[in-house]
């Protein structure tokens, strides 16, 4: 699965919004992608699930960051794999 980590306003000012860091004094906790075919919109949120930027139709980089699901057959020990095992 797919996150975004960073996402950068080309602007001028260029904006860069990234997750962990902090935008007027709220921690960037997730950013996502919104908006349908006609509108392109980015949403900048905090730990508190609140919006602290909406970034619109504007030019934009985005750096994905690939993430890891958990596997549900990770602890079944019947689908364990010992690797190096002698018989």
């Amino acid at each position: 699965m797919q996150v975004i980590q960073k996402l950068t306003v080309v602007s001028n000012p260029t904006r860069i919004f990234e997750v962990g860091t902090e935008v007027y004094s709220r921690e960037v906790i997730e950013i996502k992608q919104v908006g349908d075919d006609n509108i392109s919109e980015f949403w900048v949120i905090d730990e508190n699930e609140q919006i602290i930027v909406s970034v619109e139709n504007c030019p934009v980089i985005v750096e994905w960051q690939n993430i890891v699901e958990h596997d549900q057959t990770e602890n079944d020990p019947r689908e364990r794999v010992i690797s190096g095992a002698k018989n």
